[in-house]
């Protein structure tokens, strides 16, 4: 199961679009997590491959002027493996991932997905319960920073985690 993820593209699509073609048909799912999740929509993602988008701040403001389908967080499950996907804004990750940390750990997921920093990020934390809380921030597939994207990849109930840099 391989999966690119993405974020904060912020009306940028030719990067994803690169990254979509270089993995063309190796791809079963694309994320998106906010801040640009339409932007996701005006590429050419993999016939077949699920698709699943969240909303960000940049979602959140442009909803008073035009009404936006993106939640503002999902629960997906592939190859076994719960992810919680979440722009982040709203657990004020910029400052600390603790409380995305405790949703996902409310939620039940194996994968921390999330966004907004624009910073990539790739670590692991042992919850409470004694369980490993993957976290991984693909970073932003937008201008500014070193543009990156990731790959997450699912093998036997293992989660390999990746970022690509444009």
């Amino acid at each position: 199961m391989k999966i690119l993820v993405f974020s904060d593209s912020h009306g940028v699509t030719d990067k994803m679009e690169t990254a979509l073609a270089e993995h063309r048909g190796t791809v079963d799912a694309v994320i998106h997590l906010g801040d640009g999740a339409g932007d996701l929509m005006r590429c050419a993602v993999p016939e077949g491959a699920a698709v699943i988008a969240v909303s960000g701040n940049f979602e959140d403001f442009f909803s008073a002027f035009a009404p936006q389908d993106y939640p503002s967080e999902r629960i997906a499950e592939f190859g076994g493996v719960r992810i919680l996907c979440t722009h982040g804004h709203r657990y004020g990750v910029k400052s600390s991932v603790t409380k995305a940390v405790a949703r996902a750990a409310e939620a039940g997921a194996a994968l921390l997905l999330f966004g907004h920093t624009h910073r990539p990020l790739d670590t692991s934390e042992v919850l409470p319960s004694g369980e490993i809380l993957r976290i991984f921030n693909p970073g932003t597939a937008g201008h500014g920073y070193p543009s990156s994207y990731g790959i997450v990849e699912i093998r036997d109930g293992q989660i390999l985690t990746s970022h690509r840099y444009f």
